[in-house]
């Protein structure tokens, strides 16, 4: 007859077994959690970061600087100018406190002279939400005496090599300024102008442009740049003003058959000047005579 054997069951071992292999799963849990977190973290800041970098490639070629350049001619000189070189890219006339008449008056029109601050986006991109704000201090330096002469002025939008035409002094101030040089009053032309743009990346963009003009001959530069650059979460509403499209004014000329004519003109008036030198003379009279001082200078 066979002997029974009884073998005790060692709980300590099994427990140790079980607890240990809970500890594992617990941190093999742990470990795929963190792993998770760390990786989905990681997908996030990559996330960020690439869309910085797409958000600042937007803005760096999204970015315009508007370049303002001071004309001095007259505005049948302008037309002329769209219509000889045929082009067809709008360019907006805006007024001061006294309105268009210094346009619309086709007899002023052609008569006056005036000193005109062009401003051009040269660039491919649009810019919205223009703002254009100007005043011009005429100063009699004997008499302390000041006239003033301000604009204020919107657009909705300005496309890719479009300009913006905008007087620094009206006819007027004008006038006072040619009195003084005739009469060789020291005089001082202060001009300030201040843009403010919204580009397609949504940065708003403040250019500031100021500079004296002393006896209407000697111009200096007191400030040319951007002032500043605020990047905006919302597109800026601005109410327009009225502007006048200066392509309008010649939409119904034949740009050949102009050209032609005045190269013919132009012929002629070199002919006759060789048998009446006086009419040159006479021609010359009728320009701006700070144009005509700036170009005796030169020579």
């Amino acid at each position: 007859m066979k002997e029974l054997v009884y073998i005790a069951t060692d709980w300590w071992s099994v427990g140790a077994t079980i607890l240990a292999g809970v500890l594992t799963a617990i941190t093999t849990m742990a470990a795929v959690i963190y792993t998770n977190y760390r990786t989905k973290e990681q997908l996030k800041q990559q996330e960020i970061k690439f869309e910085n970098e797409r958000k600042e490639q937007l803005k760096q070629s999204k970015y315009v600087v508007i370049k303002p350049t001071l004309m001095l001619t007259s505005f049948m000189g302008v037309l002329e100018q769209l219509i000889v070189r045929n082009d067809f890219n709008r360019m907006l006339l805006f007024s001061g406190d006294d309105g268009f008449d210094f346009f619309d008056d086709t007899s002023k029109r052609s008569s006056q002279q005036c000193r005109m601050l062009l401003i051009e986006n040269k660039s491919d991109c649009d810019i919205r939400g223009i703002s254009v704000n100007t005043k011009s201090v005429l100063s009699n330096l004997n008499t302390e005496e000041r006239m003033i002469y301000k604009t204020n002025n919107a657009a909705s939008f300005l496309r890719g090599n479009e300009s913006i035409i905008v007087r620094l002094a009206n006819q007027g101030q004008y006038k006072k300024i040619l009195e003084l040089n005739k009469e060789k009053v020291p005089s001082s032309l202060d001009f300030y102008c201040k843009i403010e743009y919204s580009t397609l990346a949504n940065q708003r963009i403040s250019y500031v442009y100021k500079i004296n003009i002393n006896n209407d001959h000697r111009i200096e530069i007191e400030k040319d740049e951007v002032e500043s650059v605020v990047d905006l979460e919302n597109s800026t509403c601005i109410t327009p003003t009225i502007f006048r499209n200066l392509q309008d004014s010649i939409a119904g000329v034949d740009r050949a058959e102009y050209s032609w004519e005045k190269m013919g003109q132009a012929q002629m008036r070199g002919i006759m000047a060789q048998y009446n030198p006086s009419i040159v003379q006479q021609n010359v009279n009728t320009v701006d005579p700070s144009i005509v001082e700036s170009v005796k200078k030169s020579d």
